[in-house]
């Protein structure tokens, strides 16, 4: 244990009384031997108390910085575990959207596999309502709901009333034989509707006799396909399709 430098010097006193005035003259050079020391004992004592608190704050420092390491290492974790996650998530709905598209597709090829089967010539589908030519208009103007307008006029053909009723897209135009309203035709009035094929208002000559083949009458650029009583009519310009009509062959047509 460092003595003080008070303690020095008491000591110094006390050998100066016993020992004379040659032990007075001892102690007098050991008290300015003393009272030169001090200083830099202090001076060593202050240096080795500031090096050991800079050792303190360099080993605090250092625990710090492994925390915020430690912190940051496990912030970069959560990070990778999240993208992880949400890339495994992106490709789960991906493959979701894929699955429903392709049930979409599947089913709505079940309904043209119905369509033909169920109804004769070109049949015109809208939602789920599926339109032959030549067949009764009631069920399918029940499912269609309510027109946006609606117009009749006396057949010229037929003894009645020739009616026509305005959905989205399209019109439909009915004729009247033994008491019942049948479909006479489907006219595209733009091209938010479109043929089951994928045809409408704006598509090419080329996409046309891709769906349909190239067994067709052409005249004056209206190309004619017939199936069975039925014909889908399409008016070409410059190679684009300006309009899409089906049409029944009614019998007195």
């Amino acid at each position: 244990m460092r003595k003080s430098y008070a303690a020095i010097l008491l000591g110094a006193m006390v050998a100066l009384s016993a020992c004379g005035s040659q032990a007075g003259e001892t102690a007098n050079t050991t008290a300015a031997q003393t009272e030169s020391a001090a200083p830099e004992t202090e001076a060593a004592e202050t240096e080795e108390a500031e090096t050991e608190e800079a050792l303190e704050e360099e080993t605090n420092a250092g625990t710090e910085g492994s925390g915020e390491t430690e912190e940051s290492a496990d912030g970069e974790s959560v990070a990778e575990n999240g993208a992880a996650e949400g890339g495994a998530a992106e490709s789960a709905g991906a493959a979701e959207s894929e699955s429903s598209e392709a049930a979409g597709t599947e089913a709505a090829a079940a309904v043209s596999s119905t369509a033909s089967a169920a109804h004769k010539g070109f049949v015109f589908q809208s939602g789920e309502t599926l339109i032959g030519m030549n067949e009764d208009s009631a069920a399918a103007l029940s499912e269609l709901g309510a027109w946006s307008n609606y117009a009749e006029t006396t057949s010229c053909a037929f003894k009645g009333l020739d009616k026509t009723y305005s959905y989205p897209g399209f019109d439909l135009y009915t004729y009247p034989l033994n008491g019942t309203d049948n479909v006479n035709s489907i006219y595209f009035t733009d091209d938010s509707a479109a043929t089951a094929e994928g045809i409408r208002i704006g598509s090419t000559k080329e996409e046309m006799e891709a769906a349909y083949g190239t067994d067709y009458t052409e005249e004056f650029g209206v190309y004619i396909y017939t199936k069975d009583d039925s014909t889908l009519s399409f008016i070409v310009t410059d190679g684009i399709v300006e309009s899409v009509e089906y049409t029944a062959i009614t019998p007195q047509g």
